[in-house]
């Protein structure tokens, strides 16, 4: 099987990448810019180039047999990347128009957050609208490249959409937001929580689940590919024992992030650095207190580990990279 992975340096996309690999699949990476350290030693045949030039994309699905689309831009800030949507939306068509013309099958990775969440008080599940006037634009961006593979579909496109939840796990080379957080917290530089639900699901289960997706999914279906949801407070009390850090023990409730916003807003404009609260990160925060995966549990046979293994995998990724040295 030959499998062309755009983003493939990124991090879902390096995980997948190692992982296709270790069933003897023939990788390809479609990357801007030079091999990422993420890929360094790993036998695959990488190509720089954009999603959004159509001759870069062709030049990379030749050949193929499976597109792994996972080229994306996240952007929480207020002032947002200018190359965020047009990555998402117009990336994702070009993808889609190359792999329709060659008649390749498609594995669209979008997001748990693509469709509408509200009624929080009953479970998120593939059957739910797309979040087509979402306000936070990334969740905004991945409901609309949806649309742009399910209109593909009508036209003939093979293809299955996967939606990830929040990703912890090993191989986080950036490091991610989640990453990022747990590192600072491990140095207390994180004194306050907002009380929030979350689904964690290790990154390593969700690129599995991406294969059996391009193997057994549906053409045309959505899966979700997500964790259980666990309160911050238990996670947090869970990675303290990991680490043997001091974490918080209590919780503001997420209300009082939307009071604290405009001083955050405030302070970055006088330190001209990024704030460390925004309005799309309070959207972000708010999840329905179940998110199912039984329709890929299901049809796919994907299934999750325990968060402890997922949590304490992440602490000794840190650990190497020397990001919880005092």
């Amino acid at each position: 099987m030959r499998a062309l992975v755009t983003g493939g340096g990124g991090r879902l996309g390096n995980v997948l990448v190692r992982r296709l690999l270790e069933k003897s699949q023939h990788v390809r990476v479609l990357q801007p810019g030079e091999r990422p350290e993420s890929l360094e030693g790993l036998d695959i045949d990488f190509v720089s180039g954009s999603v959004l030039d159509q001759s870069d994309v062709a030049r990379a699905v030749d050949g193929m047999d499976v597109v792994y689309h996972l080229a994306a831009k996240i952007d929480l800030r207020p002032k947002k990347d200018p190359s965020m949507y047009p990555t998402n939306v117009e990336g994702t068509r070009n993808v889609v128009e190359a792999c329709l013309s060659r008649g390749l099958r498609l594995v669209h990775t979008s997001s748990h957050h693509a469709v509408e969440r509200a009624p929080l008080d009953e479970p998120l599940t593939e059957e739910r609208p797309l979040a087509l006037n979402e306000k936070c634009a990334y969740h905004r961006s991945k409901a609309i490249g949806e649309t742009i593979v399910l209109a593909g579909c009508e036209r003939g496109l093979d293809a299955v959409i996967v939606n990830p939840g929040s990703m912890i796990g090993p191989y986080d080379f950036e490091p991610s937001l989640i990453g990022a957080a747990l590192i600072d917290m491990y140095f207390g530089r994180v004194p306050v929580l907002l009380d929030l639900l979350s689904d964690y699901v290790d990154v390593r289960d969700v690129a599995e689940g991406m294969i059996a997706a391009a193997e057994k999914g549906r053409r045309g279906e959505r899966y979700f590919l997500t964790g259980d949801v666990v309160p911050i407070l238990e996670m947090v009390s869970m990675y303290g024992e990991l680490t043997g850090a001091r974490v918080p023990t209590r919780a503001l409730p997420l209300w009082f992030g939307w009071v604290l916003l405009p001083f955050a807003l405030a302070g970055a404009a006088v330190t001209k650095k990024d704030p460390f609260i925004t309005a799309d990160m309070l959207r972000a925060s708010v999840s329905n207190a179940v998110v199912s995966r039984d329709k890929a549990t299901r049809e796919l046979g994907y299934s999750v580990r325990p968060l402890r293994e997922s949590l304490s995998d992440a602490v000794q990724w840190y650990r190497e990279r020397g990001w919880l040295n005092a």
